[in-house]
């Protein structure tokens, strides 16, 4: 009961987390979060291919029943964005959390939260404008702020149709809300303009994982999936009224003009289609040795809607990105006899196109990403760390942006369903 109310917990936790500040979070309704746990993360993969070890991917469920142990898995990671030279943001957040039951090695079960796309970000005006009203000089300052974004309920599962095929099938519940502001600063008084956004729809995947190259003594996995739209995103947009923030503290009260008793309510108008995406992944594995693989993975993601340019600050709109990422890994022995053994390696590099609306270039991002796990315990508890560095270029306005990530992974297993003797 007590592992049952610290997953609760987390849930609920999961359910506010921000990631690092960057000019895409402004475009549409958010930037696609690109590494849900640490050890994709070290791989500069999406989650396709194996990374957890050398059969198991933590986001692809048709490699779930490779596990021995029902597992609790989450993230933590350190992002930092660097423009213009000399900004830097950083911020710390919660990744994913998933609960895997692995059932007689054939099938699987798997519940978790995960965030999808992130809507933090802050526009600030270049210059404070003067202009004379009534032979007074006044001062005007305006920023807009923007706090929130899309997150998703995960449910999915797997089973293995026969030796050389397994499939995966996953129902995402796409939920969040995200607040938006702009102030308008008139001297010393404030002026708010606030909306709020509340999001819902789902979202489906197939995964397809199979080894059918081994009958040709060929030591290659292969893997697939296909991510669809079953009910579009839709958006519940409210309106308020602008208010003077008089006491100076962020919110409408009994002391603002006009005052929270007296405020009016919010226009309300349901959006529809805001957001339809579709996805495929194609990834390799290649088994150098029993613990030392070589991994690809291709990625492409669209946005079907054409909406979300008309609801962004930037009038712009992520359309598409595609995404390639090779690397290497050396995994734990499954009989260690040292502390080495225990540990697993990671390096890879990747390259991203990221396709926006009113935007001549596509933006290009590319970097490096690297790790080490441990493992330890009888039920094969984890803990991962990884680091990766990047650089978008072709951005509108700053030019490039450098982003650096350091992220914690934190997987502990349990046995479950274990037939008892009788006495």
């Amino acid at each position: 009961m007590l592992l049952y109310n610290r997953f609760i917990i987390l849930l609920l936790l999961l359910s506010s987390v921000i990631n690092g500040q960057s000019i895409l979070n402004g475009y549409g309704f958010g930037l696609k979060t690109e590494y849900y746990d640490a050890s994709s993360m070290a791989l500069s993969s999406y989650g396709l291919t194996p990374s957890f070890n050398q059969n198991v991917s933590i986001q692809n469920p048709s490699t779930w029943h490779h596990l021995r142990y029902t597992y609790f898995s989450s993230s933590f990671s350190l992002n930092q964005t660097a423009i213009l030279n000399d900004f830097i943001n950083s911020d710390f957040s919660l990744g994913n959390l998933f609960f895997i039951v692995p059932i007689k090695g054939k099938y699987s079960f798997g519940l978790g939260v995960s965030p999808y796309t992130d809507q933090y970000y802050l526009l600030e005006g270049e210059d404070a404008t003067d202009f004379v009203a009534y032979g007074d000089t006044l001062t005007n300052v305006h920023h807009f702020e923007s706090f929130g974004g899309i997150s998703a309920l995960n449910v999915a599962g797997s089973m293995n149709i026969f030796d050389q095929l397994d499939i995966g099938l996953e129902a995402n519940f796409l939920y969040g809300s995200t607040r938006q502001q702009t102030i308008n600063s008139l001297n010393s008084l404030n002026y708010y303009s606030q909306q709020r956004y509340l999001y819902a729809g789902i979202l489906g995947n197939i995964y397809l994982s199979s080894n059918i190259l081994n009958s040709w003594d060929i030591p290659l996995m292969v893997y697939a999936s296909l991510g669809f739209t079953i009910e579009p995103v839709s958006t519940e947009a409210y309106y308020f009224k602008p208010f003077e923030d008089t006491n100076d503290s962020g919110a409408q009260d009994s002391f603002d003009f006009p005052s929270s008793n007296n405020a009016v309510d919010p226009d309300v108008i349901n959006i529809e289609n805001i957001l339809e995406p579709f996805e495929y992944q194609f990834g390799v594995n290649y088994y150098l040795s029993k613990n030392t693989c070589l991994i690809g993975e291709y990625s492409v993601w669209k946005d079907n809607s054409d909406l979300g340019a008309e609801y962004s600050r930037l009038a712009g709109q992520i359309k598409s990105r595609n995404h390639f990422n090779f690397g290497i890994a050396k995994y734990s022995l499954a009989r260690p006899d040292n502390l080495f053994d225990r540990m697993s390696f990671r390096l890879s590099s990747y390259t991203t196109d990221i396709d926006l609306t009113n935007n001549d270039k596509n933006i290009k991002e590319y970097g490096v990403s690297t790790g080490l796990s441990y493992n330890f315990g009888i039920t094969k508890n984890q803990i991962d760390f990884a680091y990766s560095y990047g650089k978008r270029q072709n951005l509108v306005g700053i030019g490039d942006e450098v982003i650096q990530k350091f992220s914690i992974g934190i997987t502990v297993g349990d046995i479950w369903f274990v037939k008892r003797r009788s006495r």
